[in-house]
């Protein structure tokens, strides 16, 4: 976890971006000091992101604190000087009471003709196609790891193309996954040699200059949708991805 300290509550970039998307970060202000981590920043506060001031300027500072940011509030730091799980648990907002209606609702929303099912034939042409992908040694792997590496492409050992990216190909997926679109491996093949498979959230500066792949995910993917994890997705290793066995990327 890294930690900074502003006269406001403000956003670094060159702090931030490194992370990755469960890592976290504090900022310390005369109002108190927030914790974030940077799936949190991306969601809560994507107009940030978007603005010139983050992406050029590399910083983006409010002159007023924003509502939205007091869930991120924390308590101050014991003596040692070290957050501890009780330190930085956020107030609940919520309630036991309010909490239970809303699992309510969200049983009554699954179980509801309006929720919009997928296609099973959709979806299993989906895995098919992953196997065929996965099968064909031509073609790159794409893997969210060392996310502060998105576009960008190298060679593993074994001697596959491997691609950095984070949940920009998942949400692209799963895009299509929803409107019942399905591709050939040949077409996925032209989409990355034509680089218009998107494999970043946005094409800043730095991915432009240093990224092989930097087609942006563009707005609004899901129509209002959001994509979460039902499972783990993470390796849970600290070893750099040239170190990994390609086995295990696939």
């Amino acid at each position: 976890m890294v930690e900074y300290t502003c006269s406001r509550l403000c956003f670094k970039a060159d702090v931030i971006e490194p992370l990755g998307e469960n890592d976290s970060f504090v900022v310390h202000t005369p109002d108190g000091a927030f914790l974030f981590t940077k799936t949190d920043f991306y969601s809560v506060f994507s107009n940030v992101v978007k603005t010139e001031s983050y992406q050029e300027g590399r910083i983006y500072s409010y002159s007023r604190l924003p509502q939205k940011a007091m869930q991120f509030l924390i308590s101050d730091r014991h003596k040692t000087g070290k957050y501890t799980k009780k330190s930085i648990r956020q107030k609940d907002l919520v309630g036991e009471d309010i909490r239970a209606k809303i699992k309510e609702a969200g049983l009554l929303w699954h179980n509801s003709p309006n929720n919009p099912l997928v296609d099973g034939e959709v979806l299993k042409k989906w895995d098919n196609l992953i196997e065929e992908w996965i099968g064909d040694k031509t073609l790159p792997l794409i893997i969210r790891k060392e996310t502060s590496k998105r576009g960008q492409a190298f060679t593993h050992p074994c001697g596959r193309e491997i691609i950095v990216s984070d949940n920009t190909v998942a949400i692209w997926v799963f895009s299509n996954v929803l409107k019942g679109k399905i591709f050939t491996l040949h077409e996925i093949k032209e989409l990355l040699r034509r680089n218009e498979l998107p494999m970043v959230f946005m094409a800043t500066k730095d991915i432009k200059t240093k990224a092989k792949y930097t087609k942006p995910l563009g707005y609004n993917p899901l129509a209002n949708w959001k994509l979460c994890h039902i499972r783990p997705v993470g390796f849970n290793t600290g070893k750099c991805i040239g170190d990994l066995d390609i086995s295990e990327i696939e």
